[in-house]
Parts: C-alpha cells; structure tokens; sequence
C-alpha cells in the first residue's frame, strides 16, 4: 500500500485528516456505516483533547477505535504543551480494520520521532482486535476467573469516537451486555460502559457520542450502571445535529463529554453551533440539575442556558409528578398495517371510532375526518376487542413531532360524551393517550393535563429531560406536575383553548406556585 508522505508545512491532524480522505475513497459510504466508522473532524479531536488534562510523568492513554489515530495525536500535542513534567507516555490503540493499520503506524512512529526530540518517550500498542471482546472482565468481574491472561490494565486517560450501531442478536450474547443495556443496545454505548471499567482511580475520559443514552427506557439500566462509577465534569452539546459528521449522512444529535472517576465540585455544560465550535456558550450547574431521578430512574439532562437551568430547578419544585399522580400513559393498540382487513371507511353499528394523527389539532380531536386512503373506524369484533378503548376522559398526544416544531406536545382531547354511542373507540399506535385507571379524572382535570402541557415552560422542561423528538411514556412519568387540585383549577380556568397569550401563560404559571419574578424571566 502506498502511503502519501507528510507535505512540508503540514501539521500532524491535518496530515491525518488527508490520510482519512486517502483511506475514504477505498470506501463507499455503505462500507463505513455497516461497521459504525466515522472519522473525527480535526476541530473536534482537538476541542475533546482540551478537556482532559494531566500532570504526571507518565501518562497511561487509551483510545478504543482508533481510526488513524487523530485523537491520540491532538491529546498528545495539548499534553505536550501543557505539562512541562511529561518524560513518558504508554498509549493503547484498539482498532480492528485491518486495512487502516498501516495509516496507524505511520503516523505513530511519525509522532514518536517527533516526541523523541522533545526528550518525552512514546510507547505506543497497536492491538488489531475487537475492543469489547478483549475488555469484557473490566465490567463482568464475576467471570474474571474464566479470562486468561494479563492483569488488568488502567488508564489515566481514554478518549474515544466509538463505532456506531445496532448490535445483532450473535454480538449481545458474545458481550453478554443485557446486564447493562438490556435489549439490542448500540455499540457505542458499550464502548463506554468497557472505557469506565478500564479507568484508574483518578481516571478521566473523552467521548463523542449519540445523546440518545441520556433519556429513553432502553438506556435506563445504563445509565444508572454509568452513574455508579462515573461522573460528568464537562459536556458540550451541538445546536445543529447535521453537521458533525454531515459528509457521511449522520442526523444523529451528538454530543462531547469529559468523565472522571472521583466527583468533581460542578458540571460545565457548554454549546456551540456546529463542528467549527465557535461561541462557545458555558454554564455551571450542579450534578443533579444534570442527574434526575424520577420513580426509580436516573435520567441525564442537559439545560443549554441560563434560562433552561432556572426551569428545571423551578419545575423541580412541584410536588408530583405524573407517575405519582395515579394517572397512565399507554400506547394506542392498533398498528395499522397489520390490521387492514378491519379498518372501515365508512361508520356502522359494527364499527367503532379510529382516531389516526391527523385526528389531532388545536387541543381537539377531530373526528371523523375525510382524508384519501385513511379509515374512519375500525370493526368490532371478537379479534380486535383487545384494541378497543371504552369512553371516558383521555388527553391524546402524537408520539411524534419534529426537532423544528414548535410544540413537543401535540395533543387533543376526548371526553366521555364524545364517543357514548359506540362505547369505545381505539387508536392508532402512533399516539399516546392520558387516562385515569379508576376513571376519577374529571373534565376539568383533564383540561388541566393538556393546558399544563401546553405551557412553553414544560414543553421546554420536556425537551431537555427528552432529548429527541418521540413523546415516551417513561419520560412524561417523570415530568413534575402539580397535583390534582391544581390541575383541576388550570382546566376550569382555560379549558381547551390551544394558543395562550401571554398573560394567560403568566396566570397558569403563578397558579402552580412560579412567583411573579420568574414568571417575567419565562415570559
């Protein structure tokens, strides 16, 4: 293989970042998807190489999916130039595309010529293997008696742009990772468990990864796992989630956090528009404005300004929240493809209500509505009682919104009267719906719910514990609430009404318990 050589005038990261575009043209987009591997912009490995830092002599880092090695590289530049002490460094590398070793080793003997003259001594491992395989004894300690070989290995640093996809059903069994991410869980999400493990007591490390681990019942148990053994010291978010790693087709929203091993005395969250990372934005916050715990789950939220960091504290106030206010959130029960042959156009004493999404508008539900190729009811039968739904008092939320729309609730609402004459209606699995089991939820009460959602504070509040655009039940759980005499009271006073003014949002938010004086900085 023929490797271009440094040009003069050329820094290593943008020699590497052209030995990425050298190695990209080999593969097609496909290729580099199918096994998670996207490339770290030079920006971006020398924005995560500032956030970790040490004093020592010797310096012991990891990186697990090295690529071509560009976020050792800026590590070692910033270490370099920061810590007049360094004499040593002993730098791990896992990366199993055989076809990039090569790229690899250039650039490490390259790095170690150069840190030689510095009189600072490189050693560095290149270890062409699966790095969750290898490492699995650094969070399965109960089989360690089964594993051969060295002891274990613990880092003072690891920085990581770990691989990215779905795990099949083979991989989790060989992971053996339904002990802390249940489920088909992401590789990434286990780079990250296997780096914590790896970490020594003063440990810190580097990742770039999806924020979807910060919310969702698929990521609970992770998260609580994560939350034992390590602690968030810096985050930074994205504002834009197209343009990290736009060139390979990634819309994921990603975000950059520093871990420690001990405790520190805040978290800095920081934000910037895209991969240029410039105005930077930074505030300070506690551990638990960022670690949330809600009904036996630990959720990561991440408030962006001053502004959301004052929401969550004055919504944390409340003294309910959904789950302890006795009320459910289920999921409609028809998934419509598979049930075709009992969608009905037309409305019959054998047919009850089908409320789809486009059902839902302005606080109301619209129905029956005429739309091309969509059914108005469904048939009642002996197959399809399991789908059914009896009348009542239900707020109906879309799962699904966009990151641009304007409300993360979009949501209507039925009572009891509305669908009496067929005694129950059913919906399609695209929604959600709010209910009381014990049917005591009252008109006004159910007015309250959807008008408490309707506030942009809450809507703001859910976005930062949500992270992404579905409306999970796991999540609305944990949504602060007032209680039930409160809810009554916001229900009488604007009922259904979908577009507040100002001093009607005002109004709701004092009668909750916002003093007046926030009430003007959540305006």
């Amino acid at each position: 293989m023929q490797i271009p050589p440094i040009a003069e005038n050329e820094s290593q990261l943008q020699y590497i970042e052209r030995l990425t575009n050298h190695y990209a043209k080999e593969k097609s987009r496909k290729q580099k998807k199918d096994v998670g591997q996207f490339f770290t912009p030079s920006p971006i490995a020398n924005f995560m190489a500032s956030l970790a830092d040490s004093k020592k002599e010797h310096i012991k880092i990891l990186e697990p999916g090295s690529g071509i090695g560009i976020l050792s590289i800026a590590l070692i530049e910033k270490l370099r130039k920061t810590n007049t002490n360094l004499t040593s460094i002993e730098l791990a590398l896992y990366e199993n595309d055989a076809s990039l070793l090569p790229y690899l080793s250039k650039v490490m003997e390259m790095t170690k010529d150069r840190l030689r003259k510095d009189n600072v001594e490189l050693n560095y491992d290149i270890k062409n293997e699966d790095f969750i395989s290898s490492n699995l004894k650094y969070i399965t300690p109960h089989l360690m008696p089964f594993f051969e070989g060295n002891p274990l290995a613990h880092y003072d640093i690891i920085i990581s742009n770990p691989p990215y996809y779905k795990l099949n059903k083979k991989d989790i069994e060989r992971y053996k990772s339904g002990e802390i991410i249940p489920g088909q869980p992401n590789i990434y999400s286990l780079f990250m468990a296997v780096s914590a493990g790896m970490l020594n007591e003063n440990g810190q490390m580097v990742f770039i990864t999806p924020r979807s681990f910060c919310s969702g019942l698929y990521y609970s148990t992770f998260r609580t796992w994560l939350s034992r053994r390590i602690h968030f010291s810096r985050i930074h978010v994205f504002e834009s989630r197209n343009n990290i790693f736009s060139e390979d087709g990634i819309l994921q929203e990603n975000i950059i956090a520093h871990y420690t091993k001990k405790k520190p005395s805040g978290i800095c969250i920081s934000t910037s528009e895209g991969k240029e990372l410039t105005n930077i934005t930074k505030i300070h916050v506690n551990e638990n404005d960022v670690i949330y715990r809600s009904n036996g789950h630990i959720f990561f939220r991440l408030p962006a300004n001053k502004t959301e960091l004052e929401i969550i504290r004055e919504l944390d106030k409340l003294p309910k929240n959904f789950y302890k206010l006795g009320y459910k959130i289920s999921t409609g029960k028809v998934v419509a493809f598979r049930n075709k042959k009992y969608l009905k156009k037309d409305i019959s004493n054998k047919n009850v209500p089908f409320i789809w999404m486009h059902n839902i508008k302005n606080m109301k539900v619209n129905w029956p509505v005429e739309k091309k190729q969509k059914a108005k009811a469904i048939e009642r039968n002996n197959e399809t009682e399991r789908f059914l739904i009896k009348s009542g008092n239900y707020v109906i939320l879309k799962r699904f919104t966009t990151k641009e729309q304007k409300k993360r609730f979009d949501m209507g609402i039925v009572f009891d009267s509305d669908f009496s004459e067929y005694h129950y209606f059913a919906l399609d699995n695209m929604l959600n719906y709010i209910y009381d089991p014990g049917n005591r939820m009252t008109k006004e009460q159910t007015f309250g719910i959807a008008q408490y959602l309707n506030l942009p504070i809450v809507d703001k509040y859910f976005r930062i514990l949500n992270g992404h655009t579905q409306v999970n039940a796991n999540e609305v759980y944990a949504l602060p609430f007032p209680d039930s005499k409160k809810l009554g009271e916001m229900g009488a006073l604007l009922k259904d009404k979908a577009e507040l003014t100002s001093n009607e949002q005002k109004g709701l938010m004092q009668l909750i318990g916002i003093t007046q004086s926030r009430v003007e900085a959540f305006k």
